[in-house]
């Protein structure tokens, strides 16, 4: 049985080609002054489009705003298109996602990662969320009681924040138990931990990096400074379990602290050619304009030591930048459990009303093999990567590569 029969069909094409499609042409032309269509559009499923558009006018129960329409089909080409990072702002909501967070909102200190259409929390070491009990990869499923089914991430991030010393009630679902939980979490200020280091024996430092902020890299090179001034070292576990990435700088800076000067670190590929970028080993990759290289001073047998690099499917994006170069370098024995698989590169551009969020490129690490998606499969995985046998194993193939 069609749909239409010929005479609505013509009907359908004449009144909506000349309305809805030369809007839509127009649309697409001029809402951003960046960019222009490509190519010829695709005007057999601008009719479809225009079709359901009438559908929905004439025989939705609710009749719906010609406005919440395009906007939703808009939300819907981002979203469906690029389901990871894509997503549609209309003007109210671009205007909000634009501001800095107000002072007087606090975060729970967990990032929230989009990936096969669930939200998945990631506590950051020491935050509300990790003290409440919250663990990677509990799927939220509610907050305060309202599910987020089919809320862009932008809305379900503002949810998240609020006034300091108010709670937000959270409820998740853990595949591995297959259960379900509900924490009580309190909005507070806390300091991100950058890195940390510590002795496992009297020759094997512990270098724990939960985040790569903005003195993640000065803190670890003071450290591994002092600790061989007291007494020098001979191999170094870099631990990376857990650790969402952080800033592009300080993740490069910390692969050239172990990798021989001007060695590849990562590069990104997307489709305009400012998104190619080849980033090496050297202060001009990771040092911020006026400040003095973390890393001079730093003892040469830093660069050749061997390395273990623990990590879980927890360590993403910068994190997992570093632990591929390592590994493509052959700098470093990778343990524990395949990383998450986080290496793209989001860019935010204004339209004429709103603005979008898309994927522009993708980082690949020197081997150019891919990561978005399939993560850093590790050397030696283990069940386990927060268990003890994790830490012997290291400690068993450090003792191996210095022999």
């Amino acid at each position: 049985m069609k749909l239409f029969n010929d005479k609505e069909v013509v009907t359908l094409k004449i009144a909506f080609r000349a309305s809805i499609v030369g809007s839509l042409l127009w649309t697409l032309a001029a809402a951003s002054s960046f960019a222009q269509p490509a190519g010829p559009l695709p005007k057999e499923e601008l009719l479809v489009l225009s079709a359901a558009y009438g559908v929905l006018q004439r025989s939705l129960v609710v009749k719906p705003d010609d406005r919440a329409l395009i906007v939703a089909a808009t939300k819907g080409m981002l979203r469906g298109t690029d389901p990871d990072s894509g997503e549609y702002f209309t003007a109210d909501e671009f205007e909000a996602y634009r501001q800095p967070r107000r002072a007087n909102l606090e975060s729970i200190g967990a990032e929230v990662k989009f990936r096969d259409g669930r939200y998945l929390l990631a506590p950051l070491e020491g935050s509300p969320a990790a003290q409440a009990g919250i663990v990677f990869p509990d799927q939220l499923y509610a907050i305060d009681g309202v599910r987020i089914k089919g809320l862009d991430a932008s809305l379900v991030a503002e949810k998240l924040a609020g006034p300091p010393g108010t709670t937000v009630a959270l409820t998740v679902f853990r595949e591995s138990t297959l259960s379900v939980h509900t924490f009580q979490v309190e909005r507070k200020a806390f300091t991100v931990r950058g890195a940390q280091l510590s002795r496992l024996a009297a020759n094997v430092v512990h270098l724990r990096v939960a985040h790569f902020t903005a003195s993640s890299l000065q803190e670890a090179a003071d450290a591994l400074k002092a600790a061989w001034q007291t007494e020098p070292f001979q191999a170094i576990v870099l631990d990376l379990r857990g650790c969402p990435g952080g800033l592009l700088d300080s993740s490069v800076g910390f692969a050239a602290m172990f990798l021989p000067k001007d060695a590849m670190v990562v590069r990104t590929a997307g489709a305009s050619t400012e998104s190619n970028i080849t980033y090496l080993a050297a202060p001009a990759f990771y040092l911020r304009k006026g400040s003095p290289d973390p890393l001079v001073g730093l003892p040469t047998e830093v660069h050749t030591m061997p390395v273990a690099v623990l990590v879980d499917n927890a360590t993403s994006s910068g994190a997992e930048i570093v632990t591929a170069a390592l590994q493509d370098h052959n700098r470093a024995v990778i343990i524990g459990r395949p990383t998450f698989g986080r290496a793209s590169i989001e860019t935010v551009q204004p339209l004429q009303i709103g603005g979008i969020k898309f994927t522009s490129s993708y980082y690949f690490p020197p081997s150019g093999r891919k990561i978005q998606g399939v993560g850093v499969i590790p050397d030696h995985i283990v069940e386990d990567a927060s268990a003890p046998d994790t830490m012997r194993v290291a400690l068993r193939e450090l003792k191996q590569g210095k022999e």
